[in-house]
């Protein structure tokens, strides 16, 4: 968002801090197509992915995360209005 006030009007949505850590399994739904984490990527609000990586690149070992990089590169592919990618 443009201007010097543009970062107030910026969300994220993290999923260690959106999904209840107790109870993932009924927040992860019955398919991975009603997941939290797949509702998420597909909200049209949405303008990219960011990843944060540590020395380990630990987060390269979870599945979800890697399930996130993918569908993030598909919408790239697809181009849709507004998407960043992975940023």
């Amino acid at each position: 968002v443009p201007g010097p006030d543009g970062w107030r009007h910026q969300r994220y949505w993290i999923c260690s801090f959106s999904n209840n850590q107790h109870k993932v399994k009924e927040e992860l739904g019955s398919t991975w197509r009603q997941s939290s984490f797949n509702l998420a990527l597909l909200s049209p609000l949405r303008r990219g992915s960011c990843l944060v990586v540590d020395e380990a690149a630990l987060p390269l070992t979870r599945s979800w995360c890697l399930f996130e990089v993918a569908e993030t590169v598909e919408l790239e592919k697809r181009s849709q209005a507004g998407h960043q990618g992975l940023v």
